[in-house]
């Protein structure tokens, strides 16, 4: 039998061809049905057949959320292509990086992308196709049904810094994604065909690849795709269709919780923040706001979802729950021996959710996988039931004077203060302890530096405390909504943010 991902489309097509699949607010609302979408990624698997493509050959796809990615992307899977997910937001060498890299034979891309990828090509040394997803589409020849793959075969190849290093191709086999997407739909997530998600996490990212595509695909649900982020538009779309379940990363919901008009989406039963630590202060505002409960769950593209902290299973406020059924999470030192419950170590992941590897990166694929689990680079906990408390990233934890700092612990207390909106603590190098704690804010109303030291000491011990603080109107953020902080680091390295000592007792402008 084929475990072609393609059939979690195709299946439903032959069986309710009529149900809606997604909504496309991008294209004023457009609701297109399984069986339209699986006719039109036949057509595109057509082309690309056509186009003289062969069985996993790489085709990378460039285009926004919403009905024309998703038709690039089940093509190709038609196809038996290895489909390349490339950040919208992608200048031309990030994305010739890609094709160089993956040797991608054809761009999927939309009239908005198209001369992108085409300056992208160029300098990637012009031997990949450069493929309109609109003309694709209406191919007169479409394919019957799709490829037959087998599971060891690779699907999806995103690409990911990894836990150490430059970009990485992270292989994800149709296997993988067959029996991982079984297991969340299934025993964690529970969704169904009466459910409706709201797509505003990028496709290109697998967060959003995984649990507004697949996933729903799989239940036989619908998805409202959003282009582009805006927190009052999502949630008066989540109002106007009838979205049940909202994934988002913690940026999202900073930005919902602080949204002082609207009503709360009337069907919404559950919402989902991943990506990173959601404050505590946030969850409560934005649950509050969104008048559902707001659970966190735990992945990175190597391993993703491997815990969530989903109902009927009771809320832990801070853990991102259980392991996803077919997934093992372990606690391990730095000689990679299992750590008693309640103690802090690195967290290590085996399972159905595992990558196959790094492309074209042996040595790397072993090291991360040395010993039969997946290092994460991630410090975390187990509790007696099992559930999953994340601390921080390795590479994030702060070293100040012997004493290791995790910078979530000081944005949880900042972020419960009420003149800050957002917050991210970063480590600057420093000659006498090694690292200092550097806290930048973007600020709801004006608060002095001071203030803010007054209140963390009110929280934290001493040592946790920022000594300096930077004022911002917005964190940089990566594709994915992510809170970039190598890019503050980098900063605070050339002086770019003015820093405040703690003792400051004027307000930020």
């Amino acid at each position: 039998m084929s475990a072609n991902v393609g059939l979690f489309l195709h299946d439903w097509a032959k069986r309710e061809p009529s149900r809606t699949a997604i909504v496309d607010a991008g294209r004023g609302d457009l609701e297109c049905s399984y069986g339209a979408i699986d006719e039109q990624a036949s057509r595109v698997a057509g082309f690309l057949r056509d186009a003289g493509l062969e069985s996993e050959d790489r085709v990378a796809v460039f285009i926004d959320n919403g009905l024309a990615f998703v038709n690039a992307w089940f093509g190709a899977v038609y196809a038996g292509a290895t489909t390349l997910p490339v950040p919208s937001m992608s200048t031309a060498r990030e994305v010739a990086f890609r094709l160089r890299h993956a040797g991608c034979r054809a761009i999927l891309c939309d009239e908005k992308h198209a001369d992108l990828a085409g300056q992208a090509n160029a300098l990637a040394g012009g031997n990949t196709a450069i493929m309109p997803i609109e003309k694709a589409v209406r191919h007169p020849s479409p394919i019957e049904s799709p490829a037959e793959r087998s599971r060891d075969q690779v699907a999806m190849i995103l690409y990911t810094s990894g836990t150490t290093g430059k970009a990485k191709g992270v292989c994800i086999t149709h296997g993988s994604l067959n029996a991982h997407t079984n297991a969340l739909v299934t025993h964690t997530l529970r969704v169904n065909e009466d459910d409706r998600l709201l797509g505003v996490i990028p496709l290109t990212h697998s967060y959003g690849i995984r649990m507004t595509l697949l996933v729903p695909f799989f239940a036989g649900a619908a998805t409202v795709f959003v282009p582009r982020f805006s927190a009052a538009k999502s949630l008066s779309l989540c109002a106007r269709h009838g979205v049940t379940f909202l994934p988002g990363v913690p940026t999202m919901f900073v930005a919902w919780a602080n949204l002082d008009e609207g009503d709360a989406p009337p069907r919404l039963r559950w919402c989902l923040s991943a990506g990173a630590p959601l404050p505590e202060e946030v969850r409560v505002r934005a649950e509050k706001r969104l008048g559902a409960t707001v659970r966190q769950g735990y992945g990175l593209t190597e391993a993703t979802f491997s815990t969530i902290n989903a109902p009927p299973d009771r809320a832990a406020p801070g853990s991102v729950g259980k392991p996803v059924a077919g997934v093992t999470v372990q606690i391990a030192d730095a000689e990679g021996n299992p750590m008693p419950n309640g103690e802090r170590g690195e967290v290590l992941v085996r399972g159905k959710n595992v990558m196959l590897g790094y492309l074209d990166d042996e040595e790397a694929t072993r090291h991360v996988t040395r010993g039969g689990w997946l290092h994460t680079g991630d410090v975390g906990l187990l509790d007696d039931e099992g559930r999953l408390t994340v601390v921080d990233r390795d590479k994030d934890l702060i070293l100040r004077g012997g004493h290791s700092i995790y910078p979530f612990e000081v944005e949880d207390a900042l972020a419960a203060h009420p003149a800050v909106v957002d917050v991210a603590v970063v480590g600057k190098p420093d000659d006498y302890y090694g690292e200092e704690i550097v806290a930048v804010i973007v600020q709801r109303s004006a608060v002095s530096p001071r203030e803010l030291d007054a209140w963390v000491r009110e929280h934290l011990a001493p040592v946790k405390v920022p000594r300096a603080y930077a004022f911002v109107p917005e964190l940089p953020q990566g594709a994915s909504g992510k809170t970039l902080k190598r890019a503050l680091r980098s900063q605070i390295a050339a002086e770019k943010l003015s820093l405040r000592p703690a003792s400051d007792d004027g307000t930020a402008d």
